[in-house]
């Protein structure tokens, strides 16, 4: 069996895509006669494993597809107002009948940066997808525009090429002067992690960096003006790698719990930290281990980008007391725009002057990023585009808005109050 998913709410392109979902199923039932190929047009998590269970009374899966749109972390579902994505847990958790020779196609944006390698880990089958952006093309092997009135009907295809948003405006002249051809299809193995992908090998090295968390002026600044001063709150550090920022906020708290995946972080927070009313925790999975209502502030500094959003938001509204906020800062990709061009010029002069301020914090950041370790850890942890994070926030609290603290070449940081919360959990999902 192949079943061929796809999306058409989810950003703009819906109705091309169905039509290159079809277009993908006339063409496979054409090379593979009698193989059952069935089309699903998939708006959620939950109808998309919805539709790779009815697989599994056909006997299972020769080849899964997806056509859409995507994140870092793979295909993403409902619409931009309200974004759906299977979290790394969820994906984990999830049953797939394939067959013995069984594969796995993204047809969608950057899926072979992170997500096809972790989909082939995970499950076991090759997996496939494109690193470039995609496009609509009339052809399957070059692209060729359809045009603003292609017909119903016609062959269209969703393929992989470079563009403006990865070439600048040489690979837009490029692509729409018929000189790009699509990109293939990048393949991955079910080959097993290559190093330590997680913070345990840097966490020395982390720690130096980080001995003093306030040389995160912009991040620490906005935090120091969010977090409340009276009543002292309870405050629970959401991947408090060192524990830096807890020993910051010592003098203010009433209480700080640090949680994080990584042991070896866990042992540098507890390392560093001798006050009473401080702890630290080493979790898996985005499962908390405190009592409802335990604390008045959670705070995710740096660390969101690598959580499981949805199942760890419900636990995070669980654990907040009534009246709690979250506070989220994190770095985003997001190439600068001209627009931006003096603030990013500010911006990187105040960061060149803080670290010869600071030349200790300078030079341990150096080490921590030149060491080929930290390269593994990002490889495997990669960060997201900034309008992953901005949606997924501000869907999730209507009526708050994500800030900018900092612009970089590439990259941002962004800023995020929920302002106080009721209990509840965060707007329902549909899957699990």
């Amino acid at each position: 069996m192949i079943l061929i998913t796809y999306t058409t709410l989810y950003r703009e392109g819906g109705a091309q895509i169905e039509q290159a979902a079809e277009t993908l199923a006339k063409e496979k039932r054409a090379a593979r006669p009698g193989a059952e190929v069935r089309l699903a047009r998939v708006e959620s998590k939950r109808a998309f494993v919805d539709a790779i269970a009815a697989s599994e009374a056909a006997g299972g899966l020769d080849e899964l597809h997806f056509l859409g749109h995507s994140g870092m972390y793979g295909p993403m579902f409902r619409t931009t107002a309200m974004p759906e994505q299977l979290s790394p847990h969820e994906w984990r958790t999830l049953r797939i009948p394939f067959k013995p020779g069984g594969q796995a196609f993204f047809h969608a944006c950057r899926t072979a940066r992170w997500f096809a390698p972790f989909f082939a880990r995970t499950f076991g089958v090759p997996a496939h997808g494109f690193h470039w952006y995609t496009s609509f093309s009339r052809r399957a092997d070059r692209f060729r525009w359809p045009g603003l009135a292609y017909p119903e009907g016609a062959p269209l295809y969703l393929i992989g090429v470079k563009g403006k948003k990865s070439h600048g405006l040489l690979g837009t002249l490029g692509k729409y002067a018929g000189l790009a051809g699509a990109e293939p299809m990048r393949r991955y193995e079910p080959a097993p992690v290559e190093g330590d992908a997680s913070y345990d090998s840097v966490a020395d090295l982390y720690d130096a960096v980080f001995d003093d968390i306030r040389v995160r002026e912009d991040e620490w600044r906005w935090l120091e003006a969010h977090i409340p001063r009276s009543p002292a709150p309870r405050v629970l550090d959401l991947g408090c790698g060192n524990g830096a920022l807890l020993q910051a906020l010592a003098g203010r708290v009433a209480s700080g719990h640090g949680v994080d995946a990584s042991a070896g972080m866990i042992r540098a927070a507890t390392r560093r930290n001798r006050a009473a009313h401080l702890a630290f925790t080493t979790i898996d999975g985005p499962t908390l281990p405190f009592p409802d209502a335990s604390f008045d502030v959670v705070v995710s500094l740096l660390s969101f980008r690598y959580l499981d959003w949805d199942p760890v938001m419900n636990e995070v509204r669980r654990v907040l007391a009534p009246g709690g906020r979250l506070l989220v800062v994190d770095m985003v990709t997001a190439p600068v725009t001209a627009k931006e061009a003096p603030r990013f010029l500010r911006d990187t002069a105040r960061g060149a002057v803080g670290r010869v301020r600071r030349p200790a914090f300078g030079r341990a950041l150096g080490r921590l990023v030149k060491d080929p370790r930290w390269a593994t850890m990002l490889a495997y942890n990669p960060i997201r585009a900034q309008h992953e994070l901005v949606w997924y926030l501000e869907s999730r609290f209507p009526g708050r808005r994500v800030e900018l603290l900092n612009v970089g070449f590439h990259a941002r940081v962004l800023a995020f109050d929920s302002g106080p919360l009721e209990p509840g959990a965060v707007a329902p999902q549909s899957y699990p």
